[in-house]
């Protein structure tokens, strides 16, 4: 599955070229790109290195983008607020606070179905991640341009001047033949979250936890952002300490890192707009949209007598 290499760009004056070289042995396999075009380049590397020869046509792979390359991929629910350390654990609480006050709100909220039992727990847990509650889920997207947005967008304050970006690529089915959603689908199923056998490992009332690794899987679309951003998911087991999915000893089978060059964030995100990735396109709201139309009378040159 994996080609025994890593790859850089090079850029000379007049032409560009990939330097291989050898990596230690079941590390990660990177790439720092300066462009759209070397990214595109790179996503093309990237299902050579984690789909199965002759499988590339067939291999799906998602992508995340985060703000500065030394990030892990772990989920909110684990980072620290205000000297507090958050872990799985405080689920319970945001997600019955958030129940019991966002409920007389619910109808001016994007429908979807809010029966009892699992589904109802699933609905409510990303409908809290999306108004940027912390939880154990992790957002990814099936298009490689949405995430290349997500890591080189100038208003999220993680941007810094100096740190590269980063966009991580996925191979879900390999990260899921961890496990045996069903007795009689092969290993790599990626199942909805609703399903009874993916709730043993990951449901509310989870009771398989001998294992800190996530699951790839599909979440209720009950957002206009989910679709537009062609979200995907991995969901974190609800154990107190958890291990970043970069961090795990398989990490190398299923993913590859790309690394944004600092120094050209604006040129990328230029060039993005110019494919049409641009905030209106993946929040598709009221608010993205009076940002766009001042954007657009000001990108006109519309002058006034």
């Amino acid at each position: 599955m994996h080609n025994d290499f890593s790859v850089k760009y090079a850029v000379t004056e007049d032409k560009q070229e990939l330097e291989q070289t050898p990596p230690p042995k079941d590390t990660i396999k990177q790439v720092r790109v300066k462009s759209i075009e070397e990214y595109l380049s790179a996503i093309d590397h990237a299902f050579s290195i984690l789909c199965d020869p002759g499988t590339e046509n067939k291999c799906t792979l998602w992508f995340r983008g985060q703000a500065q390359e030394g990030f892990d991929l772990l989920p909110t629910i684990t980072r620290k607020k205000k000297d507090l350390q958050l872990n799985p654990l405080y689920e319970t609480a945001f997600l019955s606070k958030f129940k019991s006050l966002a409920i007389p709100y619910v109808e001016r909220l994007p429908a979807f179905p809010l029966p009892g039992g699992v589904t109802s727990y699933w609905s409510w847990l990303f409908m809290l991640r999306h108004y940027e509650l912390p939880a154990r889920i992790l957002d990814w997207s099936s298009d490689a341009l949405t995430a290349l947005f997500f890591a080189t967008d100038p208003t999220d304050p993680s941007l810094k001047k100096g740190i590269d970006a980063s966009v991580w690529v996925l191979n879900p089915v390999t990260l899921n033949e961890a496990f045996s959603f069903h007795s009689y689908l092969k290993p790599g199923y990626i199942p909805n979250v609703e399903e009874e056998s993916f709730n043993l490992y990951f449901g509310p009332d989870s009771n398989i936890l001998n294992s800190t690794k996530p699951a790839a899987a599909i979440g209720p679309n009950n957002t206009t952002r989910i679709v537009a951003q062609k979200g995907t998911f991995t969901v974190f087991p609800r154990v107190k300490d958890l291990v970043g999915l970069n961090k795990q000893p398989d990490s190398s089978d299923y993913l590859y890192k790309i690394n944004i060059a600092w120094e050209d964030f604006e040129k990328i995100q230029n060039q993005l707009e110019h494919f049409g990735i641009t905030r209106l396109s993946l929040y598709p709201d009221i608010t993205s949209i009076a940002a766009e139309v001042f954007n657009q009378v000001i990108n006109e040159g519309i002058r006034t007598n």
